[in-house]
């Protein structure tokens, strides 16, 4: 074609765009994969496809490899304001050559004396007028696209830098935005990119003033939509039992009252438990009083019932009431509408030369100014139980974790292990009923774990296996008529290595995207692993672990405090802190 530069593209008008996009399509992927690659200069010689070649003199260097990102930016940019000239010059030179045309066909016309030879000369300048307008607009178009392309490109590479050479600081990652490579915080953290950090509501607080206690056992529950109440054991007097209520506010932030003693003057608390009613603002909280053959006692109180303005959350206590004796293990704590709460405990049967252990539990009610009602003990098992657990699954229902001894069925000489039994239960009327047909999930020795709601009738079961020292995961169902349980998915290793503590939370779930949410102890940081419930499948998958805190800690308690929320309270060095986040499956 007459006009063009020597070092053009040949590219025929009509056919201007599709051969620019061909050609953008198929240099790329090719670059991208290379094995031998050059870095091109203004004057780099490059093959763009079969068909399709820019052409140029000498390539600057060599080097094999597969291309970068950046040398992949650098191809287009280079490519696309070659062919941005191009057009540019073909505009000009197409433009010269039909005026010159015309040019020549208006001087026949002039000469011409046949009108019908004027006639035909004058549709040739009008086709040629028209040819002229259809090339020029492809050759504008080409134009055009050559220059949002590359406006795009500088605005993506405007910082010079791409994410493969990007170093982002701890808690961020890099992303490629309109400014070009950039380090971003990640979800849940804040700052500049190389600095990101936890909001302040998020990160780790004192409960208490500096010294102001030496706390051990903590534990943590939610009640009444934002109400919290923290009990452990404060060292630092002789081993009593402390408390703190308070208020969780949208943004996280805690209101907290002042601690207070639950137990009477020289008088200890081992392993406390508390738990808390809705509605009628009550807290209950069950200890033993050593920390070998203790006695089991239970204490309660009512959050502002004196009525005076200001004083929402004095606790008003009632009468603490023994309930069982020669206890050397941690009890669990359940509440239920609308004063009700339940404890389950290892107990033993007196009377006897050699005591029976058997799993027992007691029903009370607490009244307006926490006094408490036993209702009746309800056993659940006749086999010793430890390590106690327990979730609601429901208005009345709940389900129990425990390490039992082996059960003997007269219909079954071999005895059937119990290291990570779940049981069913429900308070019905004034008494708690119970399934006598556990599931056992491991035959090896069970030590730490935990239980969580995930979807309607559908509860996991995390635990330790400390035989081989693996951290394990099982799904159960329940049958809404029967309420029998059966494992809908096997129990599977999700961590390896020994954890002190393995405990799981019941958060807030929508039938379209059911999760896990497991909190324990990584190598170096303590872990909150979240993984999806998928139904259909009835198979647990993409689990992501979150380290919330950067230490190892020797108490560790949790509780969902709405919102998608997770409040936790842990004891650091002696020392009693707390902090709310948000955690979520991305």
């Amino acid at each position: 074609m007459p006009g063009l530069l020597n070092n053009a593209v040949h590219i025929r008008p009509n056919l201007a765009l599709g051969s620019l996009l061909a050609a953008l399509l198929a240099a790329a992927p090719q670059l991208s994969g290379a094995t031998l690659k050059a870095k091109i200069s203004s004057d780099a010689h490059l093959a763009a496809g079969e068909g399709h070649e820019v052409f140029a003199r000498s390539a600057d260097t060599v080097q094999v490899g597969d291309a970068t990102v950046a040398e992949n930016v650098e191809f287009l940019t280079k490519t696309l304001a070659r062919f941005q000239s191009f057009a540019s010059s073909a505009q000009l030179s197409i433009q010269m050559r039909h005026r010159k045309e015309e040019q020549r066909l208006k001087d026949s016309i002039s000469q011409a004396s046949d009108a019908n030879v004027k006639k035909a000369l004058e549709q040739s300048v009008a086709s040629n007028n028209q040819a002229l307008e259809e090339t020029q607009g492809i050759y504008s178009n080409i134009v055009s696209f050559s220059n949002d392309m590359l406006s795009m490109l500088k605005k993506t590479s405007k910082s010079g830098l791409t994410c493969d050479q990007l170093s982002c600081g701890k808690h961020a990652s890099c992303a490629d935005t309109f400014q070009g490579a950039s380090c971003v915080c990640d979800e849940g953290y804040i700052g500049l990119g190389q600095e990101c950090h936890a909001p302040t509501e998020f990160q780790p607080h004192l409960l208490l003033g500096e010294n102001a206690a030496q706390a051990a056992d903590i534990h943590v529950a939610a009640f009444d939509d934002n109400k919290v109440a923290v009990v452990f054991r404060d060292m630092s007097k002789d081993n009593a039992g402390a408390v703190v209520v308070g208020t969780v506010s949208e943004a996280g932030s805690l209101e907290l009252s002042p601690v207070e003693l639950f137990t009477a003057p020289g008088a200890q608390a081992f392993s406390p438990v508390v738990t808390g009613t809705d509605g009628r603002r009550r807290i209950a909280i069950a200890w033993r009083d050593g920390q070998r053959s203790g006695t089991c006692r239970l204490r309660a109180a009512a959050l502002g019932s004196s009525g005076i303005r200001g004083a929402e959350m004095a606790l008003v206590w009632g009468t603490t009431v023994d309930f069982c004796s020669n206890q050397a293990h941690k009890m669990s704590v359940q509440s239920f509408a609308p004063n009700r709460i339940m404890v389950l405990y290892s107990d033993k049967a007196t009377g006897s030369e050699t005591a029976e252990s058997f799993g027992n539990s007691v029903l009370a009610d607490i009244g307006s100014i926490g006094e408490i009602s036993l209702l009746g003990n309800f056993r659940f098992t006749d086999s010793a139980v430890a390590r106690l657990e327990a979730a609601k699954v429901s208005k009345n229902g709940f389900v129990l974790a425990a390490r039992a001894s082996p059960a003997v069925d007269d219909m079954n000489p071999t005895p059937v292990k119990q290291e990570a039994m779940a049981m069913y239960g429900e308070l019905v009327g004034d008494d708690l009923v119970f399934d006598p047909n556990p599931v056992n999930l491991e035959p090896g020795q069970v030590w730490a774990r935990g239980l969580s709601l995930i979807a309607p009738n559908t509860l996991a079961y995390a635990y330790q296996d400390a035989s081989k020292m693996e951290l394990k995961m099982a799904v159960l169902d329940i049958d809404p008529q029967t309420h029998r349980m059966k494992v809908v998915e096997d129990p599977s290793t999700f961590q390896k290595g020994f954890s002190p503590y393995v405990s799981m939370l019941s958060m807030p779930y929508s039938e379209s995207d059911p999760y896990t949410l497991t909190y324990y102890q990584g190598e170096k940081n303590a872990i909150a692993s979240i993984c999806a419930w998928n139904s259909g499948r009835q198979h647990i998958e993409k689990c992501e672990d979150f380290p919330w805190l950067s230490q190892k800690v020797s108490s560790v308690s949790g509780t969902p405090v709405g919102e998608g929320r997770v409040m936790m309270t842990f004891v650091e060095s002696d020392v009693p802190y707390y902090m709310v986040f948000g955690l979520s499956k991305k």
